[in-house]
């Protein structure tokens, strides 16, 4: 990834905690991740034991960079469920051995570096308003569909966490009277209605039924647990049964928005997690349906929902500010905004061009943590006659991570052009794009300062 070097005595720890795996990332003041470590959640034994593995990535992600603890000004730690950041420590977590667990003196202590604890969602929303989606805007809520649903309120570049520490919980608003039992207990919550796992469950009711579905192929008959990808593969076969739940989540999650936008009012609901970085450009225009369709008589106009860019580093990425905050640097203050350094690319005469110490003859692919390869555009299968395009899929791939900016060279000529597919794929990102004549496209990239990829076409 990117050289460390350049940042070496601002650097931060960023550690996301899940039910399956505990990750640590390397980033310096400027968010960009440069190394990350992932390492297996523990699935038993005491608090101690997930202690003693959180310590343990991050000191893996430091000595792949020849790093120490002193090294880094702070550490920035996630963990699903209720937390008590000012006594760090964690009040309750589901499918962790972490309730009631005190994490941040032990760690700090071991570490010999500040340790800040929050809210794995809310810090993705954090995140996102920081280098995601919302950057700019000045109130923010983040829902985040995953195996559970969690959110999250930034306004004014400040969590909200309410006078229980457990604000943003939309996961557990009622949807539907009467509707599933959820897992904390009540019935007809958001998180039992368009959760992951009231998807699976869902799923497996209909197939009991004598519903078929090519998941049943590509899961080999287990259908227990479905990841998102396994969901959008499904999506892309055109799978009925797939299609007519994930169209009942959209529009329970369009629910959920409108409930969100009378109740609080943000700028801008981002939705992320797994099962929206699968299936979210099928179930966003069902959720912007709703909402449109919904929305409170007389309001005025505003707000909107988009796809985060960031993914899954969202939790990171916000973990980071926070710890960013706590070491006096806060990253929404002007006077600590540190913008990302990148090799420059230079093109050469002989039909190649040069990123650092990467060559790369027909094109090149360059995502925002600064990995650099090589790229090739190759026209889309069946595309007949049809002007010549760069699709979705390329501009998926180099845009992980989340760019502010895509720029893209179009060839010398200007031959190629972005899809209409992937122009909506970055507007539902709040991504901006550049299409170039490939020594525009060149120049521009160079001159940017701020987080940017490029997918560069020579020929």
């Amino acid at each position: 990834m990117g050289d460390v070097k350049e940042t070496r005595a601002e650097l931060y720890i960023g550690v996301d905690v899940g039910g399956t795996n505990i990750q640590a990332a390397l980033v310096p003041e400027c968010g960009r991740i440069v190394a990350r470590e992932k390492l297996s959640t523990p699935r038993s034994g005491s608090g101690a034991d997930t202690v003693a593995a959180i310590e343990t990535a991050i000191k893996a992600v430091l000595s792949e960079h020849g790093l120490k603890a002193g090294d880094i000004e702070a550490v920035g730690l996630a963990v699903p469920g209720v937390t008590d950041p000012t006594a760090g420590r964690v009040i309750v977590t589901p499918n962790l051995n972490l309730t009631g667990v005190e994490l941040v003196k032990p760690l700090a202590k071991r570490l010999g570096v500040p340790v800040a604890l929050g809210n794995d969602t809310n810090l993705g929303t954090l995140g996102e308003r920081w280098l995601g989606a919302g950057r700019k805007a000045s109130s923010l809520f983040g829902i985040f569909v995953g195996t559970g649903i969690g959110g999250g309120l930034v306004r004014k570049d400040k969590l909200w966490r309410g006078h229980r520490e457990s604000a943003g919980e939309i996961g557990h608003t009622v949807i539907q009277c009467g509707g599933p039992k959820c897992a904390c207990g009540n019935f007809g919550c958001l998180e039992a209605l368009a959760g992951r796992w009231a998807i699976e469950r869902d799923i497996r009711d209909a197939v009991k039924a004598g519903r078929t579905t090519v998941l049943t192929e590509l899961l080999k008959g287990n259908l227990r647990q479905i990841r998102g990808g396994a969901l959008g593969q499904a999506l892309a076969a055109g799978d009925a049964l797939v299609t007519e739940v994930l169209t009942r989540v959209g529009e329970v999650l369009g629910q959920a928005c409108i409930t969100v936008f009378h109740m609080v009012d943000p700028e801008m609901i981002v939705l992320g997690g797994g099962v929206m970085e699968a299936c979210g450009d099928f179930l966003l225009p069902i959720v912007r349906k709703a909402v449109r369709e919904h929305r409170l008589p007389g309001a005025r106009e505003g707000g909107e929902v988009v796809l985060s860019p960031l993914g899954d580093d969202a939790v990171i990425v916000g973990a980071v500010a926070l710890a960013r905050q706590l070491a006096g640097c806060d990253p929404f203050d002007p006077d600590f905004v540190v913008l990302p350094v990148y090799d420059p690319v230079r093109e050469s005469g002989d039909g190649e061009m040069t990123v650092g110490d990467a060559t790369c003859r027909r094109g090149a692919m360059i995502r925002v943590n600064g990995d650099v390869k090589k790229w090739q555009w190759e026209p889309a299968a069946g595309g007949g006659g049809k002007a010549a395009t760069i699709g979705p899929e390329d501009v998926a791939r180099v845009c992980k991570g989340g760019p502010h900016v895509l720029f893209v060279g179009t060839g010398r000529d200007g031959g190629l052009a972005l899809s209409e597919a992937s122009q909506a794929y970055l507007s539902c990102r709040g991504i901006g794009w550049e299409a170039l004549p490939t020594p525009k496209a060149i120049k521009a990239y160079n001159g940017h300062l701020g987080h940017k990829a490029a997918l560069l076409h020579l020929g």
